[in-house]
């Protein structure tokens, strides 16, 4: 296989919606008020019904994003990934919520799924994100990430992989961004490559130029320095072998834990 191959790896379905804040003091899903749980279940029936009208009556007119992200980005952004994954769905639900001033800091965890085809190829898609959001009216004021990881595979036996990497480092902190496969190699070549790159708006389109190398052991097996800034990184790794692609991308967040 030819090295500096372009291979569409920084899309995370997060990159177009949320960041970071500070901690707050959670409440148990089952105690949230139904205005509550009605946005958590209208939010999941506009992604999915790819009603772009009705997603965006969620969303306040003031809405910020910790990416830098505005409403109307966001709104390209949806219309893009919806022209990619024709099928994708969402699956959300609570897991935390409290209230502040006039609506509620909610946390939900999103499970995503869907296909993409490239020129005959097949991707298929899964994402969990971990998102803070607050509410106002039963709209978005701000969104913001908590944890996130997303994987792309495609072919008949793309490698099987278990990632270990932190959510949070503090700023210029070194770690480790392990990409482990599952299976035993035995005579199967596996290639691969490891590559860090800041989240912006608009990035996750861009697909870099990898220069593949053949992996001697298990997996890849990085460390890297996280900038003296506070911000997002992406950590994103690919793996090639005869019967399959898997891409993966796991969100960094640099600042206080």
């Amino acid at each position: 296989m030819a090295k500096h191959q372009r291979w569409w790896w920084g899309w995370t379905c997060g990159a177009m919606l949320w960041s970071w804040t500070g901690a707050v003091q959670a409440l148990p899903p089952a105690a949230a008020p139904e205005a509550v749980k009605s946005f958590v279940r209208q939010l999941d029936e506009a992604i999915n019904q790819r009603n772009l009208d009705y997603v965006l009556k969620l969303y306040s007119n003031n809405f910020t994003h910790g990416d830098g992200y505005d409403r109307e980005a966001l709104a390209k952004s949806f219309t893009r990934l919806w022209q990619r994954f024709p099928n994708l769905t969402y699956q959300t639900q609570l897991t935390d919520w409290q209230p502040q001033g006039q609506g509620f800091v909610v946390e939900l965890q999103t499970d995503i799924q869907g296909t993409e085809v490239q020129k005959s190829r097949q991707f298929n898609l899964t994402s969990t994100l971990k998102t803070r959001q607050t509410l106002v009216q039963g709209q978005i004021q701000r969104q913001d990430i908590l944890s996130e990881q997303t994987q792309l595979t495609s072919g008949k036996e793309p490698p099987q992989v278990t990632v270990h990497a932190p959510d949070v480092v503090t700023p210029g902190q070194r770690f480790d961004f392990d990409v482990i496969v599952q299976e035993p190699l035995r005579d199967d070549q596996v290639l691969g490559t490891a590559v860090t790159a800041p989240v912006h708006p608009g990035q996750w389109l861009e697909p870099p130029r990898l220069s593949l190398e053949v992996l001697s052991s298990g997996g890849l097996f990085k460390t890297g320095q996280a900038p003296d800034t506070p911000g997002s990184q992406w950590l994103s790794a690919i793996l090639v072998r005869q019967g399959g692609i898997t891409v993966v991308t796991r969100r960094l967040r640099v600042g206080t834990p």
